[in-house]
């Protein structure tokens, strides 16, 4: 059974996607855009069974009240060194795992670790990371 998520945001428009391309000035990866053309952030659902990373939730782009964009500017002012990956989703504790844009690493699926303050591989790709979180459900 694939992944589902439940209360995403409105969807977006291929127009709306490509202009969070440019925002980023990167490409993005295609099973990343297909991702967020079907759901625009959203929370895995409780069925009572934790999730392989204990990812909270997704964020959205351009619509809700936190957004990818604004969790991105305030990371990027605080940390630097995360400029072009992409806070894509959060962990429980409140982690953020972000894409990689970054041409040494590029599509690659980091968490960071707020507390301390620390980069973790989590997968090679958007992909896997999707394929081992719906094994989950």
């Amino acid at each position: 059974m694939g992944l589902k998520l439940e209360e995403s945001e409105k969807q977006l428009s291929f127009d709306e996607l490509n202009e969070f391309s440019k925002y980023f000035n990167k490409k993005i990866p295609l099973s990343f855009s297909n991702f967020y053309m079907e759901f625009n952030g959203g929370y895995p659902p409780e069925n009572g069974r934790h999730n392989f990373f204990l990812l909270g939730g997704f964020n959205s782009i351009k619509y809700g009240d936190v957004t990818i964009e604004n969790i991105y500017t305030d990371l990027v002012d605080s940390f630097p060194n995360l400029k072009n990956m992409i806070p894509f989703a959060y962990d429980e504790g409140g982690n953020c795992f972000v894409l990689s844009l970054k041409d040494e690493n590029y599509g690659e699926i980091y968490i960071w670790l707020m507390d301390e303050k620390e980069l973790v591989l989590v997968s090679k790709s958007f992909d896997n990371f999707i394929t081992k979180l719906s094994q989950s459900y």
